[in-house]
């Protein structure tokens, strides 16, 4: 009698805990011609320690723009009682052309907790795998192991673009390579004045809510700080070079973990720390693309397919640059590039009594297991673990004005990881 686990669209885990390490090296640059190196930089109307002091921030981020380029580097350090989950990315971003190239790398030590690693798309203990993205405007290239291009534009159908998760916020809106702290000093108001340093760049220390800090974050723990109620603050700290341009930037979450524990995310991480910083300030060359990439760049929105409508006996690929997300995969011949094989779909509407909550993925999972033992041996033969299966999909219930009836309803789809 196999395992079997469901997976909800609601939770980030649900994906995440899926599939090996995928994430890493994250990378941006134009889309044709060669390498830029930027507009030459222009002075500000007003120099940036000459405005009001809860305006300097916001100045400072225009006179950083202004330098026209430079080399990042972002990184999220999650700690726990064993050990640290390090997320860092590293590139070139040409504020001219609004466009960015960077590595990404996310290590989880193998003794992390195994919920808050599912929760990063990681597996405590696995190997970092690098990522390369590609962005340009609204435009994110992702690519995959193959070599190969997928291209997620924010013209894509609705529909699909919420199924694209976080990716799309790789394009900033305060500097092409988005979800930094870039975004928050953008927003953030000095509320004393900086401390000078002999080379005359200036140190600020403040606070901010927790709604302010959330951009920073993978977009799967925003939701919980964007309704956070509590009095909770994060400690920013920024330091601006002797022109009032951003040099580097750190802010510390640990305050508001309790937050995203209450959601029921990294639950036993003890630590949450960020720091940006830039360098090279209008003297960095963004890399032109790779030879032969343009004609090896598929759209994603036309490449890949909802989890929930893969036939029966296919197999699927999760290397799409989402993190692990089950929500898109590509479908792909059943071998060393697939990742898992559906062996069902199924459906659940049920009406119950009582407290509805689980009933759609308890269910979901008896009906897998049914399809499972009866799944042709070749489709169930090389799952990972041996004889584990899962379901993936998503429930809602509703209730009439009286009664304790409930209806339940949902579909979702049965599949085992074949790596």
């Amino acid at each position: 009698m196999g395992t079997t686990h469901d997976h909800t669209t609601g939770r980030r885990r649900a994906a995440a805990a899926l599939v090996p390490l995928l994430l890493t090296a994250l990378a941006a640059c134009q889309s044709g011609g060669g390498g830029t190196t930027g507009a030459t930089p222009s002075p500000t109307v007003t120099p940036v320690f000459d405005v009001r002091l809860d305006d300097q921030l916001q100045a400072a981020t225009k006179a950083t723009t202004a330098a026209g380029n430079a080399a990042f580097t972002s990184t999220l350090r999650y700690g726990s009682a064993h050990g640290t989950a390090v997320d860092r990315a590293t590139g070139t971003q040409d504020y001219t052309a609004d466009a960015a190239r960077a590595e990404r790398e996310l290590s989880v030590p193998r003794r992390f907790p195994a919920e808050a690693a599912e929760d990063l798309g990681a597996r405590p203990g696995a190997a970092p795998v690098s990522e390369t993205y590609v962005i340009k405007g609204g435009q994110v290239d992702y690519r995959t192991r193959q070599g190969g291009w997928l291209r997620y534009s924010s013209q894509a159908s609705m529909d699909v673009v919420d199924l694209y998760g976080g990716i799309l916020d790789r394009a900033g809106e305060t500097a092409p390579y988005g979800g930094t702290l870039a975004e928050v000093v953008r927003t953030a108001d000095a509320t004393q004045q900086p401390v000078k340093g002999a080379d005359g760049s200036r140190t600020y220390e403040l606070t901010v809510a927790p709604q302010t800090a959330a951009p920073a974050l993978p977009y799967f723990l925003r939701d919980p700080l964007t309704y956070a109620r509590g009095g909770e603050r994060v400690a920013l700290t920024v330091v601006l070079d002797a022109r009032g341009r951003l040099l580097r930037a750190s802010a510390d979450y640990t305050p508001v973990l309790k937050v995203m524990h209450a959601e029921g995310v990294l639950e036993g991480v003890t630590s949450l720390k960020a720091e940006y910083s830039l360098s090279g300030l209008g003297s960095t060359r963004l890399p032109g693309p790779e030879a032969g990439r343009e004609t090896r760049t598929e759209d994603a929105e036309k490449a890949l397919t909802p989890l929930t409508e893969v036939r029966p006996g296919s197999c699927g690929s999760t290397d799409t640059g989402l993190g692990g997300s089950l929500d898109l995969v590509r479908v792909v011949p059943c071998g060393k590039t697939a990742d898992l094989r559906v062996f069902g779909q199924v459906t659940v509407k049920e009406t119950v009594q009582g407290n509805p909550d689980g009933v759609a993925n308890r269910k979901a999972g008896e009906r897998c297991g049914t399809k499972f033992r009866s799944a042709p041996a070749a489709w169930v033969a090389d799952a990972r673990p041996h004889g584990t299966y899962y379901s993936y999909g998503a429930g809602s219930s509703s209730s009439p004005y009286t009664g304790p009836d409930a209806d339940v309803e949902g579909a979702f789809t049965c599949y085992v990881l074949t790596s």
